[in-house]
């Protein structure tokens, strides 16, 4: 089980606690969650619908390769410290993370 605090688009902030389970990742637990996270893509790292910005646990991850960097890119509200959720893998590297949803493209 991992905990991670997350701030919604209208700045409600959650602890919310996640099983970690393979081949399952943020973005499918942020919508388990009921964040606004619209995953118009399901998860192909093309629409940014899923994006996210890390407050704190950002240098615990996997850097972005592919699709994701170039996604980023194109998106309107970056942050050094932003993912999209559906490229991040459910681990304990997630474990105390603090993030804020910005589910930009929906």
């Amino acid at each position: 089980m991992i905990k991670i605090k997350v701030e919604d688009t209208n700045g409600t902030v959650r602890d919310i606690e996640i099983e970690v389970n393979p081949g399952s990742n943020l973005m499918e637990a942020l919508v388990e969650e009921e964040f606004d996270v619209p995953a118009i893509c399901g998860g192909l790292a093309s629409c940014g619908t899923c994006h996210v910005m890390f407050t704190k646990g950002f240098e615990k991850l996997e850097p972005k390769e592919g699709n994701e960097e170039f996604m980023l890119d194109s998106l309107p509200n970056i942050e050094d410290t932003s993912r999209l959720a559906c490229q991040l893998d459910l681990t304990e590297h997630l474990d105390g993370a603090e993030i804020k949803v910005l589910a930009d493209g929906a």
